[in-house]
């Protein structure tokens, strides 16, 4: 790998702590939800530099940690400040079993979509983001919703105007997530839909490309020629099983001396090259792992 190419610096601290950017992307948790913990909720309070810029410390680090545990049971964010100082004993286990916001919103979202009101649709995203990461209301708000939609054969047509929304939703943040000139970054690849290509996105919230369609053998040869030239990595995000092209170009990547890797549906039983990293599980455990990958860029 040449020496010109940038590798993103994700965790290294400032001398008076981490800044928000950094922590966003540790952590997953969008700047403007770090913010909204902080002045609507009072659950964070961190130190500020000279000019005002937020610094967060270890001890803010492990509180956020923990405020993520508790959003995770169920907690909704406007009960999370009387929990933290609790230790975990029954008397906070009520909380395993709790809808938090996620079955309101659901309600909410089923209305909208019935009555084909977007614009509402939208809304409701944007006030879960604010008070919520990206993976939690994809986790608990978007996959439900989409799997209940896709249960029902009449309502197919809802899951198509919702999925409309979401892409849409993501595609812009996406666009905002490409990497600087000559940094490394991930190429996302879908093979199917491009929703679980771009959803990843969201969670993983690093500098990265996100492909919007499928392209063809050729299309693709050429972005990964360019990608080559700047280092990175490829990781195919599978929404169905890949026809035998497609599984022919997987390798590809890897053959021009990209890390490579692939993700999706379960394809523990699909025949890929020893090059060809296979990652499973949910989304945000793909962080670690994938940060370890862009680890080698640097080192090879």
């Amino acid at each position: 790998m040449s020496d010109s190419v940038e590798v993103s610096p994700l965790l290294a601290p400032q001398a008076d702590g981490v800044s928000i950017q950094q922590v966003s992307t540790r952590c997953g948790i969008p700047a403007v939800t770090l913010r909204a913990w902080e002045r609507r909720y009072g659950l964070l309070s961190p130190g500020r530099t000279e000019k005002g810029h937020r610094r967060y410390s270890e001890a803010d680090m492990a509180r956020i940690q923990q405020i993520q545990q508790w959003l995770e049971r169920g907690v909704p964010i406007s009960q999370v400040s009387g929990l933290l100082a609790q230790p975990d004993t029954a008397d906070s286990a009520r909380y395993e079993s709790s809808d938090g916001p996620w079955q309101e919103a659901a309600t909410a979202a089923m209305a909208a979509l019935e009555s084909l009101n977007t614009r509402r649709l939208e809304q409701l995203l944007n006030g879960l983001l604010n008070d919520y990461s990206h993976a939690l209301v994809l986790e608990q708000f978007c996959d439900p919703l989409r799997a209940q939609l896709a249960a029902t054969p009449s309502l197919g047509g809802l899951l198509t105007v919702l999925d409309s929304v979401l892409v849409a939703k993501w595609s812009s943040r996406a666009l905002s997530l490409a990497p600087r000139r000559r940094q490394a970054g991930w190429l996302l690849v879908p093979v199917g839909g491009a929703l679980p290509a771009l959803e990843l996105a969201m969670v993983l919230n690093r500098p990265l490309w996100c492909l919007g369609a499928n392209l063809s053998a050729g299309e693709l040869r050429s972005v990964f020629e360019g990608l080559a030239e700047r280092g990175g990595g490829v990781l195919w995000v599978l929404d169905r099983w890949p026809t035998a092209a497609e599984r022919q170009q997987m390798g590809v990547a890897s053959a021009r001396g990209l890390a490579e890797a692939c993700w999706g549906m379960d394809v523990s039983q699909l025949p890929l090259p020893a090059e060809v990293s296979l990652l499973t599980g949910r989304r945000q455990a793909l962080l670690s792992e994938l940060d370890r990958l862009q680890h080698t860029w640097s080192t090879t």
